[in-house]
């Protein structure tokens, strides 16, 4: 086990668990009747129970969460001629690595979803919130840093296969 397994492994439960801790605070401050969507004049036009958006967004990340394990699991599983990655040809000796790797970067992808679905959420409580005084453009960098986080997420991996080697044992 590599120090990066490790420390994906790690981020992937602190980040379940802040997405507990996230969505239940948003749910304490979320009203009863959220607005989601508005018209030109700022009046609401859909309006949903914080119930419901509590229940879709924590079994969106249920399974998004298994989406990735199940990923990570069925990897090893694949015959070598099945995987297409840039750079992979010469792990194939080193199968066991790679499959280091690649369970390594579905952590971090289940961990990037949860800090997003959380970040999400309780950045809509905040707005909805009548005790806060937080309006939405201040959070307009978080659009861009998660994109930003999605796209090193999705280079990453052909970068890491084609960039460094397996380690001779």
């Amino acid at each position: 086990m590599t120090i990066a397994y490790f420390i994906s492994q790690i981020t992937r439960y602190v980040s379940i668990l802040g997405f507990i801790v996230a969505i239940l605070m948003a749910y304490q401050k979320l009203p009863t009747e959220v607005p989601l969507s508005f018209d030109p004049s700022k009046e609401a036009t859909e309006m949903y129970s914080k119930e419901l958006i509590f229940y879709i967004t924590g079994g969106t990340m249920l399974v998004l969460n298994m989406l990735f394990l199940w990923m990570s699991r069925l990897f090893p599983k694949l015959p070598d001629g099945f995987i297409k990655l840039p750079g992979a040809v010469k792990w194939m000796f080193y199968r066991k690595q790679l499959n280091y790797i690649i369970t390594e970067w579905m952590n971090f992808g289940a961990t990037l979803t949860n800090v997003l679905l959380g970040a999400s959420v309780y950045i809509l409580a905040l707005i909805n919130d009548p005790q806060e005084t937080v309006q939405l453009p201040q959070f307009s960098w978080v659009t861009s840093a998660g994109t930003f986080l999605m796209i090193m997420w999705m280079v990453y991996i052909p970068l890491r296969l084609l960039l460094t080697g397996p380690v001779k044992e």
